[in-house]
């Protein structure tokens, strides 16, 4: 809806847990709109069936924390960081794109 994605163009982090499967569309959403997204490789992603499918994000420029209740802090701190942030925000989407540029040419 028009009201979720003026929330993700608004927002500097996108929380993204794992549903079905932990590479949901959240993650694709964030980017998109210039957010980063958090996940959290916590006990229910180490058990999930589908864990493997975040293989590929596990060294982009996203936050990666081992528990929700690191998140706020984590991202606290960044925000401290205004130009550290940026960069993260621009390595993003550099790495996107050449993902997205990979994942349809392969």
């Amino acid at each position: 809806s028009k009201s979720y994605m003026k929330v993700l163009l608004e927002s500097t982090f996108t929380l993204a847990p794992a549903g079905h499967n932990p590479e949901c569309f959240r993650l694709y959403e964030a980017v998109e709109a210039g957010s980063i997204p958090v996940i959290s490789l916590d006990k229910d992603y180490k058990q999930h069936k589908c864990k493997d499918s975040l293989s590929h994000w596990l060294d982009s420029p996203i936050v990666i924390v081992e528990s929700w209740n690191e998140a706020i802090p984590t991202m606290q701190k960044l925000l401290e960081e205004p130009e550290a942030l940026d960069k993260r925000q621009a390595d993003l989407h550099v790495w996107y794109n050449q993902y997205m540029s990979s994942a349809v040419h392969d």
